[in-house]
């Protein structure tokens, strides 16, 4: 009885992280990350899972940088977005993997990965 009592309490913690992290999964995937370079005057900004939705440059990056160097400082920037938004991913990944009592494993962890990635994709955000 004992076995049962504890394969049942973990189910419901199973469940209530589950339910958990949908939540999580739908307000993440509306969250956008900026990076930015040389000094904060380029910026990059992407969705949650990395699609680029905008790039800013301020007119004196224009000027001071030549082509090669505002191309790679822009791709810079691109990258430390994209960055973000992987961390804040890991961050909640994790988060809802301790709630749920079971941190270390593998396999739970690359399905949530792909239903945050699926939730977050265009095609996903139609299932919300």
């Amino acid at each position: 009885m004992d076995e049962m009592r504890e394969l049942r309490a973990r189910m419901e913690r199973l469940t209530a992280a589950a339910a958990w992290m949908d939540e999580l999964a739908t307000e993440w995937s509306t969250r956008e990350y900026t990076g930015g370079a040389d000094e904060g005057r380029i910026t990059a900004t992407v969705d949650a899972v990395g699609t680029l939705r905008a790039v800013g440059i301020h007119p004196l990056s224009m000027r001071r940088l030549d082509s090669r160097a505002l191309a790679e400082a822009v791709l810079k920037a691109v990258r430390r977005a994209e960055a973000a938004a992987e961390a804040a991913k890991e961050e909640m990944l994790r988060g809802g993997l301790e709630a749920a009592g079971v941190p270390h494993v593998a396999a739970l962890l690359g399905d949530a990965r792909r239903t945050f990635d699926e939730r977050a994709s265009p095609e996903g955000a139609d299932q919300l």
